[in-house]
């Protein structure tokens, strides 16, 4: 529980750290998305998207909206083994570093539902829910786009299965490693008519 304390706290203090102003794109809307592939040696496959958005700019650094996420295992034989979903609110603030580069600073709360051992007689369905903080380094391409790579996360996720024996799952991540990596892309739309 002190884990948990300690997420909401730093989610709260990020999300009052609002106060700079970075570049003009109030009124715009930003999507954004990561779309992930591997394969295991003929182990299986995985393919996932973590995360795709859409957010609304309430001032110049300040975009807020939903984002969802999946991720879906197949083994060696392409029979799916296991699926995660994920949707909820995001909250991020941005801070432009010279012209062409922005650090952000996001904010994710989902509710996470699922299936695991889908081919095993042991499987079970669950669900819970995944609090999440992580930086955002962002390099600016021109005309709305952007591509941005996430380097190190702090979350928590909590998840109950429907098993018999009420499977319980907490998960905390913090630092760096293969999951918390990721580069996506991101597309601003100005919602402004240009005269």
């Amino acid at each position: 529980m002190n884990k948990l304390k300690s997420i909401v706290a730093l989610t709260f203090i990020t999300m009052c750290l609002t106060f700079s102003n970075t570049y003009a794109q109030k009124g715009s809307l930003m999507a954004y998305g990561s779309l992930n592939y591997k394969e295991n040696n003929n182990n299986g496959s995985s393919f996932g998207a973590n995360p795709l958005g859409l957010g609304y700019f309430f001032n110049d650094h300040v975009v807020a909206g939903m984002n969802v996420a999946f991720d879906k295992e197949k083994n060696g034989l392409g029979n799916l083994t296991s699926t995660k979903y994920e949707v909820g609110p995001f909250y991020s603030d941005s801070w432009k570093i010279g012209d062409h580069f922005v650090i952000i600073a996001q904010v994710d709360a989902h509710y996470v539902w699922g299936n695991s051992n889908m081919n095993l007689p042991t499987g079970y369905g669950y669900n819970g829910y995944l609090t999440r903080i992580y930086p955002i380094a962002s390099v600016l391409l021109g005309n709305g786009w952007a591509l941005k790579a996430k380097f190190c996360e702090l979350s928590f996720q909590q998840t109950k299965g429907d098993d018999l024996n009420k499977t319980s799952d907490r998960t905390l991540v913090a630092g760096v490693n293969g999951s918390t990596l990721g580069i996506g892309v991101s597309k601003n739309f100005s919602l402004k008519k240009k005269i």
